[in-house]
């Protein structure tokens, strides 16, 4: 099977060699490819992901989901057929070795496969206590909308193709997450939960996590947003 590695990059440049050398140094040849999806960038984030292998496209729009449509579309045009599509994230944060974890649960039957950081104490040095909460928040209010109860929003996740395709997201910003596990939810997908790791982004400062209260909430009631929407659209 194959697979095409989702990575949203905004303002990567020092983060994104680093994150991709080490993907090509874990994953088995010939089963992947990468793509980049670049949003609202100031550096050259497109340009280092292009020169270390990776598929970029850059789009104006700054938004998490945005980088993932925008990766999504460049690799439907690839003219490579895909099996499922992995999301990480571009600051390091994930670890590539759990992508087997991921495969090993689609290739059992799964449509979504989620990583999930909170299962894990270990994590919790790289997940401050408002931000591990707000997580198990916001899965227990997917859990009202949908009766679908989740541990975490995690940015590692693996969907296969024609789920995603079926599920139409569209959200653009901080509620892409949820949006999917929503919309699979109410569909009724196979979805299974693995324990994923959790690290220190390896260059440049944090966009959500390690931020303040005010910033948390602030993006929380944006995916809060996001999730309603999703429910009433399904």
């Amino acid at each position: 099977m194959r697979y095409a590695l989702i990575i949203p990059a905004c303002n990567e440049e020092a983060c994104l060699p680093l994150v991709l050398e080490e993907l090509r140094a874990v994953l088995p040849g010939g089963c992947y490819e990468i793509f980049v999806g670049v949003n609202g960038s100031s550096d050259g984030t497109a340009r280092v992901a292009e020169q270390h292998g990776a598929r970029a496209r850059e789009i104006p729009e700054r938004g998490y989901g945005f980088g993932c449509l925008a990766a999504l579309a460049l690799a439907e045009e690839s003219g490579s057929l895909f099996d499922g599509y992995i999301f990480l994230a571009a600051d390091g944060a994930n670890d590539p070795r759990d992508i087997a974890a991921l495969v090993a649960e689609h290739q059992a039957g799964a449509g979504l496969v989620l990583g999930s950081r909170t299962l894990d104490r270990s994590n919790h040095r790289f997940l401050p206590f408002h931000y591990r909460w707000a997580n198990r928040f916001f899965g227990f209010f997917c859990g009202l909308l949908t009766g679908r109860f989740f541990s975490d929003l995690g940015p590692l996740r693996l969907i296969d193709r024609k789920v995603l395709l079926a599920l139409g997201l569209q959200e653009g910003t901080f509620g892409w997450t949820i949006e999917a596990q929503v919309r699979a939810a109410r569909f009724g997908v196979k979805i299974v939960e693995v324990s994923v790791s959790e690290r220190g982004r390896v260059a440049g400062e944090q966009k959500i996590s390690h931020v303040s209260w005010k910033r948390t909430v602030s993006v929380g009631m944006k995916i809060l947003a996001a999730g309603a929407q999703a429910r009433f659209r399904s």
